[in-house]
């Protein structure tokens, strides 16, 4: 048990942080029981297991998990580790697999992770080990929101749609906009960062203070395809950044909410050939068919699904990013990233948005190192004899109101800067970390739910 309340650290009336959530072993390790054990975590995208058989890893806090599709084609999540002695039964990023022997003592998982074979069983065991006590642990609750698949390890937690709240709004925009569903792009990056996990998360949940002064010199850069919907064809003196905070510690950024972002996209479709216009206006008639609203938003510049999922989405001409900032110390993330496209755009839309990808939003892009050395300094800066003793200061427009006149759009919303999003985000982060919501634990057989 930690020695001491969240509210005595995280002083949202105030606007103050204390430092020690950032570095603090003690803490960390009450991360994984409160927040990564009790909420909906992102585990993959249905198009990354097409077939039975298929399979994906990740983690949710520090348990490995093995996401498969079973020969009955359902998905589902195990904790990957050996009920034996508790060693990595898979030990490959994705693939196909019938079955699972560990290598170490061999016991042998199905892909609907019972237990199927025991070297000695006879022998050994005189036939007495009871197999079905010994499966695969499973993921206690699994659900797909647009075919993104979520894992919970708490049986009692609320419905992933009740979780995502308000923010299901937004992602209905990418994935309805869509033609063909979302399709990740093959390939997956990673890579080590000294930070800790939180200042990821806060960055992307609604951080639009630092876009000028971190991503700069990114933002004027003469490269058309890197970020057509924003200050590159549009101007950054046009555009007016909005904060949104959204339910259960959920936020993004938005650039515009009045209709104008079609105009940037039409405009730069024209320069791609009349598919691609063909396709443009496809995208944005799927919207209008949800709401004038959803299409006056269009995309989503960048958010972070609470706690530690993040999303790129600018436009339908460029990939979509995907970022899980895995924790692994409190000091320490591991970046899994993706691009994503729609898997019927024109082939000229899905060949720019893996070059954009690369250029922009991979591991050597040019927004990325900026974002990691910011993550580490930060992290960095909290540990000193000194340093940890201090607050951060959360204060950029405390006490100020949300934007009026969207009443069709969802959230708080704030004008141009703020950090509304980065309090909200804390304030459910403490509320988990105090015992609240999702302090409940048990675990059940798991399901998967389909929407979309």
């Amino acid at each position: 048990m930690l020695d001491i309340r969240m509210d005595e650290l995280i002083r949202l009336d105030e606007g103050l942080i204390s430092r020690r959530i950032f570095f603090d072993p003690e803490i960390y390790r009450a991360e994984l029981d409160h927040v990564f054990a009790r909420c909906w975590l992102y585990l993959g995208h249905e198009s990354e297991i097409p077939n039975p058989g298929d399979y994906t890893t990740n983690y949710m806090g520090e348990d490995p998990v093995l996401i498969w599709r079973g020969m009955d084609g359902e998905i589902r999540a195990f904790l990957n580790s050996c009920r034996h002695r508790g060693m990595r039964v898979c030990r490959t990023d994705s693939g196909n697999a019938h079955q699972f022997a560990c290598p170490f003592h061999g016991w042998t998982y199905g892909n609907s992770g019972e237990l199927k074979t025991v070297p000695n069983f006879d022998d050994g065991y005189f036939g007495d080990l009871d197999k079905d006590s010994w499966g695969l642990h499973p993921v206690s609750r699994l659900a797909s929101y647009g075919g993104f698949i979520f894992g919970n390890w708490d049986a009692g937690a609320e419905s992933l749609d009740d979780y995502l709240g308000n923010l299901r709004w937004y992602l209905d925009i990418m994935i309805e906009r869509s033609i063909g569903g979302i399709e990740v792009i093959p390939g997956q990056q990673r890579y080590s960062v000294d930070g800790n996990w939180k200042i990821a998360s806060e960055n992307f949940v609604g951080d639009s203070y630092h876009l000028t002064h971190s991503h700069g010199s990114c933002y004027g850069l003469p490269v058309r395809m890197l970020n057509p919907a924003n200050a590159i064809t549009y101007g950054r003196n046009k555009l007016t950044y909005y904060d949104i905070a959204l339910d259960n510690g959920h936020g993004f950024t938005q650039f515009i909410l009045t209709g104008e972002r079609i105009e940037v996209e039409r405009a730069l479709a024209n320069e791609m050939g009349p598919e691609v216009v063909e396709y443009v206006e496809e995208c944005y008639a799927r919207l209008v068919s949800l709401s004038q609203a959803q299409a006056d938003v269009y995309a989503l510049p960048f958010g972070n699904v609470f706690p530690n999922f993040s999303i790129n989405d600018f436009s339908a001409l460029r990939p979509i990013g995907l970022y899980l900032w895995t924790p692994k110390g409190p000091g320490r993330i591991e970046v899994w990233q993706w691009g994503a496209t729609d898997r019927d755009a024109p082939q000229a839309v899905k060949d720019v948005a893996r070059i954009d990808f690369a250029r922009g939003q991979a591991t050597a892009g040019i927004f990325g190192p900026d974002d990691t050395e910011n993550f580490e300094q930060v992290t960095q800066s909290t540990a000193g004899a000194v340093g940890q003793r201090l607050d951060f200061n959360y204060q950029l427009t405390l006490g100020g109101k949300a934007v009026e006149g969207f009443e069709d759009v969802p959230g708080h919303i704030s004008n141009y800067i703020s950090e509304e999003n980065q309090r909200r985000f804390y304030r459910r982060y403490a509320n988990l970390m105090d015992g609240g919501e999702g302090a409940h634990q048990t675990y059940e057989k798991p399901r998967l739910a389909a929407h979309g």
